[in-house]
């Protein structure tokens, strides 16, 4: 709860970024972003900043949430308190200067009146235990007092529970809100993504049609880039399409980067389908509906790049393979 809260927090940030920008797409997402303040503002309300991992041991509900379980929580806190207070406002209203509170398992509460002060016993005073030197009593505001004290905190457990269902099932109503709001906040941080990355890494804005055509200038593998000291790694062009280019043969040693420039290639394809700016200076590909690439018994590009290259300088290390590659 306190995560979603959180996360609800930020809604009105992000919309007020959309509301200046001039894109179609992102003013659509604008208009449609529902910034939940009922929900955050329920939780926000209800629910305390650091709560227990556990659901069923109390400590959820903040104060002034539920005027109940504040009660229950101040019995237990306070009940030694109240005993007291009590006290001396039946002292002063009957004039038993020695009366006291006492408890036992079997009566409870109760106000202890020894027998010089019983002609100062008021009649709401109830008996409930004759002693050789006193009467013991209750009233209805020590009854009172006592229901709330004892079993308090269990009380409070078992109601801060009930509520924290009743606060979840009016969020799972809105679980349609939510899940809209969501998809909006992914897209965003699917685009923010793209951007990022196209500024950083100087990718291009590849043309996507429908002439059946793979056309790609000074390409890069955008992953194993990463891996090599910049400047290493060497961009390479590709021309594919269905009439009389539709094969490529690519041949050569063991570790000459025929694996690093097909999966380039459909790596390149399958982020311009996705929206993607890409790795190339310029970019030219057809629809694609299904991409196949090789994958060997052990190939892990990125780990035989870091093995091979091991330092930032671009020094090589040894490369012969163990038996065991």
């Amino acid at each position: 709860m306190i995560s979603l809260k959180n996360s609800l927090k930020q809604l009105p940030y992000l919309k007020n970024i959309l509301a200046s920008s001039k894109s179609e797409l992102l003013q659509n997402l604008y208009l449609n972003l529902d910034e939940l303040a009922d929900i955050h503002d329920l939780i926000e309300k209800a629910i305390v900043e650091d709560p227990p991992i556990a659901i069923t041991e109390g400590g959820i509900i903040k104060t002034g949430y539920n005027e109940e379980v504040d009660e229950l929580k101040n019995a237990t806190l306070q009940g030694k308190n109240w005993l007291i207070e009590l006290e001396e406002k039946e002292k002063e209203k009957t004039g038993i200067k020695n009366l006291k509170v006492g408890f036992n398992k079997v009566f409870g509460y109760y106000f202890e009146v020894t027998k010089s002060y019983l002609n100062l016993v008021p009649d709401r005073y109830v008996r409930k235990q004759t002693l050789a030197n006193c009467e013991r009593y209750i009233t209805e505001e020590l009854n009172e007092l006592e229901s709330k004290i004892l079993g308090a905190e269990e009380k409070s457990i078992d109601l801060e529970y009930k509520l924290f269902i009743e606060i979840r099932n009016k969020i799972a109503i809105n679980i349609e809100r939510l899940q809209k709001a969501s998809n909006i906040v992914s897209a965003l941080d699917v685009f923010t993504s793209f951007a990022i990355v196209a500024e950083d890494l100087n990718y291009t804005k590849p043309i996507v049609d429908n002439n059946g055509i793979i056309d790609i200038k000074g390409g890069r593998h955008p992953v194993i880039e990463k891996m090599l000291p910049e400047g290493t790694f060497i961009d390479n062009d590709t021309y594919l399409d269905k009439e009389n280019d539709r094969l490529s043969i690519i041949t050569g040693p063991n570790m000459a980067g025929k694996s690093t420039y097909m999966r380039q290639v459909a790596l390149i394809t399958l982020m311009a389908q996705i929206g993607s700016f890409v790795p190339a200076s310029f970019a030219t590909i057809g629809v694609v509906d299904k991409i196949f690439t090789r994958v060997g018994a052990s190939d892990d590009l990125a780990m035989r790049t870091k093995y091979f290259y091991g330092r930032n300088d671009g020094s090589c290390r040894n490369t012969k393979r163990s038996n065991s590659k």
